[in-house]
């Protein structure tokens, strides 16, 4: 049997920090260790190249429109970038969803 159940409409969307980007932790601590989180984007939100120095990330588009580096990526697609990757600017014209994965603390250090 699962040992956690809930359903992600039940969290509520957290400020990320950068206009038009909120997301909810679904698991775990990005502060503190693994998680998996959710950002939704809005139509026209811009996230700046960027790294991060602890994590592996994977990201999964849910929905929407999701794009990096020109290609604009659809649901069902995956990405990944080792710690210390330079990753961004994502951007998106009509908004997304995007699950991450992380393997460790988030940090987000300004490429």
């Amino acid at each position: 049997m699962y040992s956690k159940i809930f359903h992600t409409t039940s969290l509520e969307w957290q400020p990320s920090g950068i206009d038009g980007v909120t997301f909810k932790t679904i698991d775990g601590d990005m502060t503190t260790g693994k998680s998996v989180v959710l950002y939704h984007f809005e139509p026209g939100s811009v996230v700046p190249a960027h790294t991060h120095t602890q994590s592996d990330e994977l990201g999964y588009v849910l929905e929407g429109e999701f794009i990096e580096g020109g290609v604009a990526y659809h649901a069902g697609s995956v990405f990944s970038a080792p710690a210390g990757t330079v990753h961004g600017e994502h951007r998106t014209n009509t908004g997304a969803t995007v699950m991450f994965v992380l393997s460790d603390t988030l940090d987000f250090v300004m490429a």
